[in-house]
């Protein structure tokens, strides 16, 4: 069996591809090829050798056949597309002494690969070797006697009559492989749109954190893990100062740039291994895994110095100004992140904002 060119015919062209060309060659007993637009094999064939000595020394698709024009005869019979089925098949006599038929395959108006044939002419003799001649063209022309003596023998009329059908076997395969590049298309769009779907379920559409559902499911899995393993772990709630008399006073267009604002101070100051999620409208909550009360309080400092320089920087029209509540003592999950907003809201009571 011949190499056959993975991944083209995965990506697109149509399924069992491979049966279509045995089911050709059993049903015209002559051998039939599918390559790409370089002439590169898309399916494994017997004859692969034959047919890759044949097209290599005189009419490779990235050489073309110079001698016969055979190159512009194939490309006339692509662009005239579907009308091609109503031609007589392009029978291609190579100056080798083969007679072969190139059938292109279109899709959508796009040439993607041809269906070829190879055959030996009509002639049983080949021509006697010049004992005269060099070393290398008498071996060149020992492997051409060989070569035509291992290819099935057909007719002009028998390969015009095969290539009749052929020429309708290529042109569905064009139409089966648009059909099939449209629906892998069509897949691709609804796992992207699928994707989309589940990142707007479990993130926050304004800051693009973890939303409430996703924090809390993660909290549940941690404090589980916590509890079983006695391991560190710390809850935090950041709580926005005055965030709807913002809202009120310059629009909701400053109060997202506020929340992505503080969104950031929040993601650059915290581990990969911590978890940040909107809870609320302007609730911020952080999940700090492995961490005991004294490294809480350092990573909640480093937001804390962002902020102050977000503040200095003047880049927002209104400072901004954030409570936070602190939990380390492992409960249930939605436990700790009560007791995280409850200090939060403690801290707005008394003042203490950051």
């Amino acid at each position: 069996m011949g190499r056959i060119c993975e991944g083209l015919a995965d990506k697109v062209w149509p399924n069992r591809l491979q049966d279509l060309q045995d089911g050709l060659r059993r049903s015209y007993g002559i051998p039939v090829l599918f390559v790409d637009t370089s002439g590169r094999p898309l399916t494994a064939c017997e004859d692969l050798s034959n047919f890759c000595r044949h097209f290599t020394r005189a009419v490779s698709f990235c050489r073309p056949c110079l001698e016969c024009g055979r190159a512009e005869k194939v490309q006339e019979v692509a662009e005239s597309g579907v009308a091609a089925l109503k031609l007589a098949p392009l029978v291609h006599a190579c100056p080798l002494g083969m007679l072969d038929i190139s059938l292109p395959i279109l899709s959508a108006g796009e040439i993607i690969g041809y269906l070829i044939t190879a055959q030996v002419n009509v002639a049983d003799q080949v021509d006697a070797i010049d004992e005269h001649a060099p070393d290398s063209v008498t071996r060149e022309a020992e492997e051409y006697a060989v070569l035509l003596s291992r290819l099935p023998r057909c007719s002009r009329a028998e390969l015009e009559s095969a290539g009749t059908g052929l020429a309708a076997v290529a042109w569905l395969t064009g139409e089966l492989a648009a059909a099939r590049r449209r629906s892998l298309r069509l897949s691709e769009k609804v796992r992207e749109q699928s994707r989309s779907i589940q990142e707007r379920a479990l993130n926050d559409a304004v800051t693009g954190l973890a939303n409430r559902r996703r924090f809390c499911e993660a909290l549940e899995a941690e404090t589980a893990r916590a509890r079983r393993y006695r391991r560190n772990l710390s809850v935090a709630v950041f709580d926005i100062g005055g965030f709807r008399r913002l809202n009120d006073e310059f629009g909701h267009d400053v109060g997202d740039a506020v929340l992505r604002a503080v969104a950031h101070c929040l993601s650059a100051n915290l581990r990969q291994t911590d978890l940040v999620g909107r809870i609320g409208g302007d609730e911020f909550a952080v999940l700090l895994p492995e961490t005991a009360h004294n490294e809480a309080m350092i990573a909640l400092t480093r937001v804390k110095t962002t902020i102050e320089d977000l503040n200095a920087s003047g880049e927002l029209p209104v400072e901004v100004h954030v409570a936070v509540g602190l939990v380390d003592e492992v409960a249930e999950g939605e436990g700790m992140l009560a007791a995280a907003l409850a200090s939060a809201r403690e801290s707005v009571q008394v003042g203490s904002l950051l």
